[in-house]
């Protein structure tokens, strides 16, 4: 048998790697987010540079226009533009280089003589004249011979005296400093982060869990009385309310459903004791001398009434047991509601002849629902055939239709016994039958079997009675389309 995993773990486990999954996701971003922003700076760097230069040769060549100025001066003065462009206190900027080419790559000027001069081929210089400006990744190499690479533009600037080639480029060390740098911090962080909510997790977690944790304890029951309910009101406003009050609803199912069960094999035995008292009598005294035919007809006939009555007793409850485990399916079809209701009156007629009851049909409705007529028949034949058993001779018995806010609703009404207020709650259990009733012959099950087929249709059955009013069973069946 496989171990069984806390609930709190499960969470805790699967929260973290949530957790992990979108930190993972968020460092990324950031750092693809810093990477971009620090290319772009370095290019924004790299041009602001180049044009400061481009102006600063636009100047010198505009103010001595007229003169002439030889190439030393020039030097010079490109010499102090370049010292002057890389200066700065910045980590960053100490990576600089800037220098100054003629159109043939002839070097003019650089703040970086650790490096060796950047070399053009014929190539280069044709693209560069062409484009203006260039953007590459450069390997220069340095004084001991290492190699360095920078992120370069070279432009081509066209001035009044002569064509030059300035370039600026960063060492990639001084973009990928920060950028190794930031992940170094996110690798040693992540783990912190990841640690720190995975306890505040599983904290929340247990917090939360808790009144599921007493709900569970309260499951498991001490002894071998029967469970208490639980009490709503100690768990907080969560599911875990809900889930008592469901618990204790369905409880309250069960247990009424084991009384009722215990109540219906105490009937049940007490039901078939009466016909197997009588048979094993009837028998005994068939048995102690010899009788005529006539005698023994007497007897097995006797005997075969009281099989007759177990027969249907065991019958209505395989019916009423076909009913709660749900195997009996609706053959719904189109059901027309008048013809149904004649035809019922004239099924009953005879037996009404013989107890001096009239049968009315109350009610006009146009039309057909849809019902499974057989059931539906064996229900409404039911109460008809109690109405006319238990009403009083030259009385009527009603049968009324009539449609009420979607749905169908049939009346059988009689004039006849009276079922008193206090037996009312008990009038559709099984095998209980009114003391006013005790004089017909029954077994306390037709009105169980009329409940569960209206309650198949989808339908209500109630029952009012009254010493003037009558007993009066109220069916109500929703109109499908």
């Amino acid at each position: 048998m496989a171990k069984i995993r806390s609930i709190r773990f499960t969470l805790t486990f699967q929260l973290t790697i949530f957790l992990f999954i979108l930190l993972t996701l968020f460092a990324g971003l950031v750092l693809n987010r810093f990477q971009e922003v620090l290319y772009d700076d370095t290019d924004a760097l790299l041009r602001s540079k180049v044009e400061g230069l481009e102006d600063s040769m636009n100047i010198f060549w505009g103010v001595y226009a007229r003169n002439t100025v030889n190439d030393r001066t020039f030097v010079q003065a490109a010499r102090d533009w370049i010292s002057s462009n890389s200066n700065s206190n910045s980590t960053m900027l100490s990576g600089l280089i800037v220098r100054i080419y003629k159109t043939d790559g002839t070097p003019v000027a650089t703040n970086r003589k650790d490096l060796d001069e950047f070399k053009f081929d014929r190539k280069l210089l044709r693209e560069l004249r062409d484009k203006k400006s260039l953007a590459e990744n450069v390997a220069l190499k340095n004084f001991m011979g290492f190699e360095v690479r920078a992120e370069s533009l070279l432009t081509y600037v066209e001035t009044r005296r002569q064509d030059y080639i300035i370039q600026a480029a960063l060492e990639n060390r001084k973009v990928e400093d920060p950028l190794y740098r930031l992940q170094v911090i996110i690798v040693i962080l992540l783990p912190l982060f990841l640690i720190a909510g995975a306890f505040l997790e599983w904290r929340l977690i247990r917090q939360s869990l808790m009144s599921l944790g007493t709900f569970l304890e309260g499951l498991q029951v001490t002894g071998g009385g029967p469970r208490k309910r639980f009490d709503p009101e100690a768990f907080p406003q969560t599911e875990t309310r809900n889930l008592a009050v469901t618990f204790n609803a369905m409880m309250g199912r069960i247990e009424s459903a084991f009384e009722q069960q215990t109540r219906v094999f105490e009937d049940l035995s007490h039901q078939m004791k009466t016909p197997l008292a009588v048979m094993r009598g009837e028998l005994e005294l068939a048995l102690k001398k010899r009788r005529s035919l006539t005698e023994y007809r007497e007897i097995i006939v006797s005997s075969l009434e009281e099989v007759d009555r177990m027969a249907s007793i065991v019958e209505n409850l395989l019916k009423l047991a076909r009913f709660d485990t749900q195997e009996t399916r609706l053959d719904l079809e189109p059901v027309p509601v008048m013809p149904l209701l004649r035809s019922l009156l004239e099924q009953m007629s005879k037996l009404a002849d013989t107890r001096e009851v009239n049968l009315v049909l109350d009610g006009e409705v146009e039309g057909a629902f849809q019902a499974d007529r057989f059931k539906l028949e064996q229900a409404l034949l039911n109460l008809l055939d109690n109405a006319i058993k238990y009403a009083r001779p030259k009385t009527v018995v009603t049968l009324g239709v009539r449609r009420e806010l979607g749905f169908l609703v049939l009346r059988v009404h009689d004039l006849g016994a009276v079922i008193p207020v206090d037996e009312l709650p008990q009038v559709f259990e099984r095998f209980w039958r009114s003391q006013s009733t005790m004089r017909e012959k029954g077994y306390g099950l037709g009105l169980s079997i009329v409940k569960a087929l209206v309650e198949m249709h989808g339908g209500t059955v109630t029952v009012t009675s009254g010493e003037e009013a009558g007993t009066e069973f109220l069916v109500r069946l929703p109109e499908r389309t």
